[in-house]
């Protein structure tokens, strides 16, 4: 799996989503181009989202974001109101997420690597329908 987007030139109607946080709309706006790309490694998927920043300032600030997001979203899990408004699957999932996702940045792009599972996909559970 191979993609690629340049965001420089978005509608504006896509940063509509940013208007109530305007730090995230400007770092929203620095991303100039996306990368995904996902390769079979036996039973699992190599998946790699690289964004090539508009200046190195802005993918350490990006990097930065996500890492915290990561830290939010540890914490959030350890509230037992949060995973009561999730599957366990789902709980499984972002655990795994948090866990195995790498975060790098190099000059002016940022990586997001994660080896996703079929466990991370809820696969060897029994399907709630299945009864």
């Amino acid at each position: 799996i191979f993609a690629v987007a340049r965001t420089d030139n978005l509608p504006p109607s896509f940063y509509a989503n940013f208007a109530n946080a305007p730090q995230l709309e400007k770092l929203a706006r620095s991303i100039r181009g996306l990368s995904l790309a996902g390769k079979p490694v036996g039973n699992d998927i190599a998946a790699a989202l690289d964004a090539e920043c508009d200046s190195v300032k802005s993918a350490l600030e990006i990097s930065t974001l996500l890492d915290g997001f990561r830290m939010v979203g540890s914490m959030a899990l350890s509230d037992p109101k949060t995973l009561r408004q999730m599957t366990r699957d789902q709980a499984a999932f972002v655990r795994a997420l948090i866990r195995e996702l790498k975060i790098t940045r190099e000059d002016r792009w940022v990586r997001l690597r994660l080896d996703i599972t079929p466990q991370m996909l809820g696969a060897g559970h029994p399907s709630p329908l299945a009864h």
